[in-house]
């Protein structure tokens, strides 16, 4: 029954997505390219996720709790951010991108691996 009831709603709603796109003047840039890179990056950061979660955990191990736990949980909120500064750098875009987010080695990256590497150190120290 339950199966049945969400194949006719996402049915429903991919008729109506299409029909909405639809009404959407194409652009031109948005090629297959620019579909499959958008996915590459995209995988990339769904891996970057799973790889900090493992890190997380090993970091802190198996049987600690407490405060280390969490300055893990903010390390990995942390990494997961940091993660998506990246992501949005090599995402393929029609706008152009602002400067505070295209330039490595910047502001963003120094806060963002000092605090990685604060909160990792002080996880392992307690």
């Amino acid at each position: 029954m339950w199966l049945v009831v969400a194949a006719l709603l996402s049915s429903g709603g991919w008729f109506l997505f299409r029909r909405w796109r639809r009404t959407i003047p194409t652009d031109p840039r948005l090629t297959m390219a620019y579909w499959r890179n958008s996915g590459l990056v995209l995988g990339a950061y769904l891996l970057s996720i799973l790889l900090g979660a493992g890190v997380t955990r090993i970091m802190v191990g198996f049987n600690r709790g407490g405060w280390a736990d969490l300055l893990m949980v903010a390390f990995f909120i942390v990494w997961v951010g940091y993660g998506a500064v990246w992501m949005l750098r090599y995402l393929p875009t029609t706008k152009p991108q602002p400067a505070w987010l295209t330039r490595p080695r910047g502001w963003l990256d120094a806060v963002a691996l000092l605090a990685l590497a604060g909160l990792a150190t002080g996880a392992r120290m307690l």
